[in-house]
């Protein structure tokens, strides 16, 4: 795994635009003998997921906010730096319900058993690389070195954490029309006397609306808060 690892950083290092990176992603995937690849950004309103796993599995992954009770998740929080997981722990006996519910759902989309690397990123945030498998028994893998590991995650993120992501996992913000719009207006370089003129309402309105959507999106300030909105696709 680690010359593959190795070979993955020096192909992640070369300029790639993001669609060249998800096949460079796909390719090591498979040639590490996993079906499919996810990274997944644990930073609050700003958590975010890139795989290709199928759509109707990242779908239903946030309609049943899987992320609070995903034990790939929860382990790449608590656990160790590298992990294997599988399938078959949910099927025994005193598993809870909703992780037994969660594998039960992930194997009818070909998601078996895999491998996941943890990388924490400051106090709290998390990046977290995983391949998967339609196998129900985790590979058998040789020794993977950490560091060398957390270099790869990081050039994952490199590429994949600036572009369109696939899902959103803080899909419980809600921005009112006006928030978002005057947001919207701000995050393209509009002031706030120009966004009170443009929308016919009073400059305070302006500042209340931004000042609100600021605060849903537990961001520093405005500015902060139109990336995220835009991360999020709330604009």
């Amino acid at each position: 795994m680690n010359p593959r690892l190795l070979k993955l950083i020096d192909t992640l290092s070369l300029p790639l635009d993001e669609n060249a990176a998800r096949r460079a992603l796909r390719h090591f995937a498979l040639e590490a003998n996993f079906d499919f690849f996810a990274y997944l950004y644990l930073g609050g309103t700003e958590s975010f997921a890139v795989s290709n796993y199928p759509t109707e599995w990242q779908l239903l992954y946030v309609e049943k906010d899987y992320i609070r009770v995903d034990p790939v998740v929860t382990m790449a929080k608590h656990g160790p730096s590298i992990f294997t997981w599988s399938a078959a722990s949910g099927a025994v006996k005193g598993a809870r319900k909703d992780i037994r519910q969660f594998y039960a759902d992930a194997v009818q989309f070909g998601i078996s058993s895999g491998l996941s690397i943890s990388v924490p990123v400051g106090f709290k945030n998390r990046m977290v690389f995983t391949l998967a498998s339609k196998q129900l028994v985790p590979a058998d893998l040789e020794a993977v070195d950490p560091v060398t590991a957390a270099v790869a995650v990081a050039f994952v993120h490199s590429r994949l954490g600036r572009g369109g992501n696939d899902v959103s996992l803080s899909q419980n913000i809600r921005l009112s029309p006006r928030e978002a719009e005057c947001l919207r207006w701000f995050s393209e370089g509009m002031s706030m006397p120009d966004i009170a003129d443009t929308l016919g309402i009073g400059f305070r309105s302006v500042r209340s609306y931004l000042d609100a959507a600021t605060a849903k999106l537990e961001a520093a300030n405005t500015r902060q808060a139109a990336t995220i909105a835009t991360r999020l696709g709330l604009i």
